[in-house]
């Protein structure tokens, strides 16, 4: 019986994650689409489901290998009140849970009136589910990781972006200044084709500087849909890594 205590309070939770977010991103690299908002929903509420139930079924167990031993004997009822037995199953299999459930639904519905609030600029349907759901996997504190290298990356790679987007239109205003130069040479250099010269040039440079200017003027988005999945497998995968290099240890509750 031991090894299934083992098997659901240290491999389930993790194991079970790992082939999700797998198989999530198989069907995302496959189909170049994720799956539907109402499938991510389903995924999102069974897994939370299951840590809850997984916390009942060690509850039920802690108490029955306790009452195998002598000794653990008197910590359950008639020696010991229920209360005891309680409070221990609510701080080792409950609260943590519990705690990581909370948390993502607070991003969950943040991530939703957010997005409301500003009329879906921010974020695409799926991503309160992934961000969610990724939380959920990683668990307390690690989503906390988590969370913080989605933003550190979607922030990385927005500026980088936009660094190589300022050049590309850079370059295309260069061309235009260049066609409005070759448009000018193509004139007779006579008094009169001069003058409609200058018209000419004067209509091409109103027509590419609105054209650039309207470019330079529209909004950029880079939505970190891209990083929820990628993210949560990483942090899911060095856990260990995580818990012993990075000081988080003091937020294990």
């Amino acid at each position: 019986m031991n090894w299934l205590t083992i098997f659901l309070f240290a491999i389930l939770r993790p194991a079970l994650g790992l082939i999700i977010l797998a198989g999530l991103l198989l069907y995302w690299v496959l189909n170049k689409k994720l799956p539907q908002e109402k499938c991510l929903r389903i995924v999102f509420f069974s897994f939370a489901g299951i840590i809850i139930l997984r916390s009942f079924v060690l509850t039920f167990l802690n108490y029955w290998l306790w009452s195998q031993q002598l000794i653990t004997r008197q910590l359950l009822p008639p020696n010991s009140p229920i209360s005891y037995v309680l409070k221990y199953s609510w701080q080792h299999y409950f609260f943590a849970s519990i705690v990581t459930i909370i948390f993502a639904l607070i991003v969950f519905w943040g991530i939703k009136s957010l997005n409301k609030k500003f009329n879906n600029v921010f974020f695409y349907d799926e991503e309160p589910y992934l961000a969610s759901f990724g939380i959920l996997v990683t668990g307390w504190p690690n989503c906390l990781i988590y969370l913080s290298s989605v933003l550190v990356l979607g922030i990385l790679f927005h500026f980088l972006f936009l660094c190589f987007n300022f050049n590309k239109r850079r370059r295309r205003g260069d061309v235009v200044e260049k066609t409005v130069a070759q448009a000018e040479r193509a004139w007779s250099p006579t008094i009169g084709r001069r003058s409609e010269a200058e018209l000419e040039r004067s209509d091409l440079a109103g027509v590419g500087h609105s054209v650039f200017s309207k470019q330079l003027s529209e909004p950029f988005r880079l939505s970190l849909l891209y990083f929820w999945l990628p993210c949560a497998l990483l942090v899911l995968l060095l856990s260990g890594i995580i818990s012993k290099y990075i000081t988080i240890n003091q937020l294990v509750i």
